[in-house]
């Protein structure tokens, strides 16, 4: 944390975990140079009150499959975010786009939910 901001909203972010139940755990957050405190949600999510959710693996194989279900999840932010794009554009200018596009992108789409769903724990 580079400013006396960012410490201050921090430290903030942390009294605001703690009220709602957190628990603070003994491990500091894995991302460099951040000394924070991590916290598990009464959800089992673990969070940095500076960069949000973290993942706690205990083997390379572990970190392997979170590594995979947060890069399709990152997939399915974008194609989502790609389709929302092809439909707006679609309803300004319907000749401009084709349907077999829009259906195209809503397979690939279906198929990145499946792999998605198959990597849930």
């Amino acid at each position: 944390m580079d400013s006396q901001i960012d410490k201050k909203k921090a430290l903030k972010r942390m009294s605001e975990l703690l009220r709602s139940g957190a628990t603070m755990l003994a491990e500091k957050c894995p991302v460099q140079g951040c000394t924070m405190p991590l916290f598990r949600l009464r959800s089992g999510e673990v969070l940095c009150p500076v960069h949000g959710k973290v993942y706690m693996v205990k083997s390379d194989e572990e970190a392997k499959e979170v590594a995979t279900r947060v890069s399709t999840a990152k997939v399915l932010d974008t194609l989502e975010s790609r389709i929302i794009g092809i439909l707006e554009r679609a309803s300004r200018e319907p000749e401009a786009i084709g349907y077999r596009e829009i259906i195209g992108w809503l397979e690939v789409l279906e198929r990145i939910r499946r792999i998605k769903k198959e990597l849930s724990p």
